[in-house]
């Protein structure tokens, strides 16, 4: 029994100040030896008081190498003693603090004149100005250059013997940031589609599909303002080239054939070896663009991708409550892949009993030797095989007996609105994905909206609301009224938009409301909460004929003029809201919601009213009995 004491007794001393996190994330640190403190007050006062310097690491629960760093320096005691000697140690989770996060990237991005991203790396004086920024660092120093535990003995040496130095450093970069960014104010060139058209035709990979390059990520803010732009002026070409995109992906290694649902990105060209991650957000914005195609060409493999995708997260990424999980980790057993690849003399024994073996083995892309360190990430063909299903089931089978990866079970108001807004979208193809929506809206607002609105949560207090909580949940309550009208969701995407106006200072628009870190219009993992809500200005505006609110979507538009000028290919979302005031919005009343006509304009709203009449904001156009008369308008 004393033996047994003491051993829970060794464990516990690595307990640490995360042990009560709310955070998933934070929770896989709380038993590193590191002393932690979660991002708040009391490390910072600690800080202060013991005239420490702040390690700040930024990562994610579903971050393959957050992993790594985790394992190989967190979880070292003689690099964690370093840290508990010297510094104030902060671990924060990425996907609680978004706006934090974009604004210590943009430090690492102004200190290395590069893009970031995780784990994140900041060390700071006691009073968090920062000096230093790195991404991932091994432990220990090798040909690569130094390792973690040099640097943290190097700088705290500066810190108690040259103080003056990292103080000037940090100072100097407080003056740089401090320098305001001029907003740019320029007339938008006529032919922006033209240019975005010439880029993508210069970017379209035509062989794999998706864009030239590697990594290769989905672009799907990219390819919804491609496909726009297709409808707008009719580019059949265009169109075709998203359509193969489309295609290729539903086909490729980045959807997960046996399961369903998108992996967040490919590492290779191909769309063929993925990063395993899959991400809620992903998962809720690619299918929505491919309804789009599937209302177009009502092909039944975009069909197939949409319900597989949805059942998907309805199966693994769902609670109790009906709210959607944040994601899944790309590692099973510490292994990356390990639960979604195949090895193929797993395979193929139990393929012997088809006659046609190997046309299976081919179609799913299980070949001897692998493809992803000697296994096997499955890939499809357009046409289904004889004895698919089956053989279907198998891979399946053999899932079970594999441990999931982990899901982090953080629920966040701006990625569970993504998903409803889809979820409304898919009724196009079963009504009962309506239900399913309003289902989850009402959930969500119960548990995300009480008085105010909250960003997130796991178990315990939510996290206050940013930016993007109110843009998405404020988009996803327009398609809630466009697709059942009822008068509710429009009001109370009303009101949340009188709220949003608490984010905004000086004519400055910022991710949350101590007005602390701008919003920006970049588009990266998913459309900026900026550009969103300049759509959801204009869709409100046009619904309620509201000339005020349209004037607001104008000025952000205006401050985002030298980026649709310059790059409005890498700014899609803002550049949409730009093409939607430059060719019209258009509403349409009826008596029933319209949502499974066919429109071949892509700026088009219905509300509840006469059958039928069309308006921009400006004006009504023609009332008709005849919808088709009405659909003569659009151009």
């Amino acid at each position: 029994m004393k033996f047994i004491l003491i051993i829970g007794v060794f464990i516990m001393s690595f307990a640490n100040n995360l042990k009560n996190s709310d955070s998933p994330y934070l929770l896989q640190h709380a038993n590193n030896p590191v002393n932690w403190y979660e991002w708040g007050d009391e490390a910072f006062n600690k800080a202060k008081k013991e005239n420490k310097l702040i390690f700040l690491s930024i990562g994610y629960s579903t971050c393959h190498w957050c992993h790594v760093m985790a394992k190989e320096s967190f979880e070292n005691e003689y690099i964690a003693k370093i840290l508990n000697k010297d510094y104030i140690s902060i671990k924060m989770d990425r996907e609680e603090y978004p706006d934090i996060d974009k604004y210590y990237q943009h430090i690492y991005q102004v200190m290395h004149r590069r893009g970031g991203g995780w784990p994140l790396t900041i060390i700071m004086t006691p009073d968090k100005k920062p000096f230093y920024s790195a991404t991932y660092i091994p432990p220990h120093t090798s040909h690569f250059g130094a390792g973690l535990d040099e640097i943290l003995k190097q700088i705290a040496n500066d810190w108690h013997n040259n103080p003056q130095k990292i103080i000037k450093i940090a100072n100097n970069l407080e003056e740089f940031l401090k320098q305001k960014e001029e907003i740019i104010i320029e007339k938008i060139d006529d032919n922006i589609t033209d240019k975005i058209i010439q880029k993508a035709n210069e970017e379209f990979d035509m062989e794999y599909g998706g864009f030239k390059g590697a990594p290769k990520f989905p672009m799907e803010s990219t390819l919804d303002l491609l496909f726009d732009i297709a409808l707008l002026k009719d580019n059949k070409v265009l169109l075709q080239k998203i359509d193969f995109t489309l295609k290729k992906m539903a086909l490729s290694g980045l959807f997960d054939q046996i399961e369903g649902g998108f992996y967040r990105y490919s590492v290779d060209n191909k769309f063929l070896i993925p990063h395993f991650e899959k991400m809620l957000y992903n998962n809720a914005n690619i299918p929505a663009l491919y309804l789009k195609m599937y209302k177009l060409t009502q092909k039944p493999l975009y069909k197939e991708v949409i319900v597989r995708t949805i059942e998907e997260m309805n199966h693994h990424y769902k609670d109790k409550n009906g709210l959607y999980f944040s994601a899944s980790n790309a590692d099973s057993d510490g292994v990356e892949g390990k639960y979604f690849v195949y090895y193929y003399d797993e395979v193929e024994p139990l393929f012997k009993k088809f006659e046609n073996k190997d046309e299976l083995l081919n179609f799913f892309g299980i070949i001897k030797y692998g493809e992803f360190n000697g296994k096997n990430n499955p890939t499809a063909k357009e046409t289904k095989p004889k004895n698919y299903d089956e053989a279907l089931k198998i891979l399946k089978n053999i899932r079970k007996n594999r441990n999931f990866p982990f899901v982090d079970t953080k629920k966040i108001t701006a990625w569970n609105s993504m998903m409803i807004d889809t979820l409304f979208k898919a009724s196009i193809i079963d009504e009962k994905y309506k239900n399913e929506a309003i289902s989850t809206l009402n959930t969500l607002l119960k548990i995300m909206y009480k008085e105010t609105l909250f960003h997130s949560y796991n178990k315990a207090t939510p996290k206050p609301a940013l930016l993007e909580d109110y843009t998405y949940l404020i988009k996803a309550l327009i398609t809630a009224y466009e697709y059942t009208y009822d008068e509710k969701y429009l009001n109370l995407a009303k009101k949340l938009t009188k709220e949003v106006f608490e984010f905004k200072k000086d004519n400055i628009w910022y991710m949350n409301k101590n007005h602390l870190i701008k919003a920006d219009f970049s588009d990266s993992s998913y459309s900026s909460s900026l550009s969103i809500l300049a759509n959801n200005f204009l869709d409100l505006a046009t619904i309620s004929y509201d000339y005020e609110l349209y004037q607001e979507a104008k000025n952000i538009i205006s401050q985002a003029s030298y980026y649709i000028n310059k790059y409005p290919f890498y700014y899609p979302t803002i550049s949409k809201a730009y093409l939607k005031e430059k060719y019209n919005e258009y509403i349409i009343s009826s008596e029933k919601p319209l949502y499974k006509e066919n429109f071949k304009y892509p700026f088009v709203l219905w509300k509840k009213g006469i059958n039928y009449e069309i308006c921009t904001i400006e004006k009504c156009l023609k009332q008709s009995q005849n919808l088709e008369e009405i659909k003569l308008i659009l151009h």
